[in-house]
């Protein structure tokens, strides 16, 4: 048989099979798989990276930011918890101090203690001649030996007065009666001699007390003074016999218990202001080289003005 022409000549097939595949190129480069690869893989690391650096990183410092806040607000709320504890117990303990302050303050004087002196005294006062008119009204043979010692007397005492003065009762009881003979209040000053902390609080108010009694009566007078409140301070006390009364005389009044002349100066302290109001607090001192308002107290230890 004669072959055809269907197949090629052996050096033409070998040509074929030299001639590899054809790949783009760009920039003169050309795009084999692997660069493709390559190209690939920097471009993703590139969009990475645009991502990141557009999208994740401002949403993270907004987020940081974000809880850089919180905590902030954490912390103030936790600062504003505790202040209102600390005010709290603050309160309390101003609140303890101002109690302490309204029970001190209550044992002074106020406005009316003046008043209630002068009754105090007269009220004693009338008690004791009480107690002696009914003494001397009494027959001295029934007469109760204590009560008499209570008052300073003895049955032969009043049974002295009574032979000596016997037809003059008023006379009697003149030798024998209580009497507050003169109460003199001063004008208050502000008190500046006292301790620091209470120099410029507290008002002093002074009474001239002048009075005449037995013996045991001036003393009850005095002690139930001591005991009063508001808290009372007496000073400067004398004490001479008193006078005979008119109608009497030395030699009559011999063996007879005589009355006392007492003067004494009773000072009563008085509060200035509502003791139940909590003082201003001091004024913060002026900084170094700032002159002071004008009315207000030089810091401690600058210089007065003008000096």
């Amino acid at each position: 048989m004669t072959a055809t022409g269907d197949f090629l000549p052996a050096d033409e097939n070998r040509g074929l099979e030299e001639v590899g595949p054809t790949y783009p190129t760009a920039f003169g480069i050309e795009l084999t798989p692997k660069v493709q690869g390559i190209a690939l893989a920097v471009l993703g690391l590139i969009g990475a990276f645009a991502l990141y650096n557009f999208v994740v990183q401002p949403v993270q410092e907004q987020k940081n930011a974000l809880e850089a806040q919180v905590a902030e607000k954490e912390a103030q709320v936790a600062q504003q918890q505790a202040s209102l504890a600390n005010r709290a117990a603050l309160q309390a303990e101003l609140d303890t101090v101002i109690e302490q302050r309204v029970g001190i303050y209550s044992l002074l004087g106020n406005g009316q203690s003046l008043d209630t002196l002068l009754l105090d005294i007269n009220q004693q006062i009338q008690n004791s001649n009480a107690a002696i008119a009914d003494v001397l009204r009494a027959d001295p043979a029934r007469l109760d030996n204590a009560q008499l010692a209570a008052l300073g007397l003895s049955r032969e005492q009043i049974q002295r007065v009574k032979t000596v003065f016997s037809g003059n009762p008023q006379l009697q009881k003149m030798l024998y009666n209580s009497e507050l003979l003169s109460f003199t209040p001063s004008p208050s000053v502000l008190l500046a001699d006292g301790p620091p902390e209470l120099n410029g609080k507290l008002e002093r108010y002074t009474v001239s007390v002048s009075m005449q009694a037995l013996f045991p009566q001036t003393q009850s007078i005095m002690r139930n003074l001591e005991r009063l409140e508001p808290l009372v301070v007496i000073r400067d006390m004398q004490q001479s016999i008193a006078p005979p009364p008119e109608g009497a005389t030395e030699e009559d009044l011999v063996g007879i218990s005589r009355l006392l002349l007492t003067d004494f100066t009773l000072e009563v302290l008085v509060p200035v202001g509502d003791p139940s109001v909590a003082p201003p607090p001091p004024a913060p001192p002026a900084p170094e080289g700032e002159v002071p308002a004008e009315g207000a107290p030089p810091a401690e230890g600058a210089p007065p003005a003008g000096g």
